[in-house]
């Protein structure tokens, strides 16, 4: 059970490894600064968790339950997220390396000031997602929803979003974070009514 495992974890200061978790139900839990590696969760809820500071190395979230819990200031290196659901999750802060999302929703989630670092996103849903001074880099988005998203300050620079939605996002006066940006013909068209351009 995870909460045993986190409960010898956290009295022994040791990490967690190597586990699989299948279909568990973890209730209001909290983990400060534990790091899991090898771990796997399969169809589990996680429910009001709080895990702050902890780092994620080759784990897998699969067809999990995160939505509004706390996993501001991780560390996720060479995770996968696939068919989650985990939206309103706080993940401010937090630094992702070579994570790949597939088939997940993470709408109203809090990404602010979080780096994405050689990640891929395809067919994930991040509408109305805050996602203010985070930075992309050698990041690849396929089939990605960031209606309504929030990149104020944001530094999506080399980014290609041809291939997403980002209908009705959020950013500064100046435009600036569409620097470097690749789109579609219609999503500048989209776009140039952001400088109160009419494109006909």
């Amino acid at each position: 059970m995870l909460t045993e495992d986190i409960a010898a974890a956290g009295s022994e200061d040791n990490d967690i490894k190597h586990k699989v978790y299948d279909h568990e139900v973890i209730p209001a839990e909290e983990m400060f600064g534990i790091d899991l590696e090898d771990v796997v969760f399969k169809g589990c809820r996680f429910v009001g968790c709080d895990f702050e500071r902890c780092g994620f190395y080759s784990c897998t979230f699969d067809k999990c339950d995160l939505s509004n819990c706390k996993l501001n200031e991780g560390y996720f290196k060479d995770c996968t997220f696939s068919g989650c659901k985990a939206n309103g999750v706080d993940m401010g802060k937090a630094v992702f390396k070579q994570t790949t999302f597939r088939t997940s929703a993470f709408t109203y989630g809090l990404f602010s000031e979080s780096r994405f670092d050689g990640c891929e996103l395809s067919d994930c849903d991040l509408s109305g997602a805050l996602l203010s001074q985070s930075v992309f880099k050698k990041t690849a988005f396929k089939d990605v929803r960031f209606s309504g998203a929030e990149f104020f300050k944001a530094d999506i620079r080399g980014s290609d979003f041809t291939k997403c939605d980002i209908s009705g996002i959020v950013l500064s006066r100046e435009l600036s974070e569409l620097r470097g940006v690749t789109v579609s013909f219609e999503q500048a068209a989209d776009l140039a009514r952001l400088l109160g351009l009419i494109v006909k």
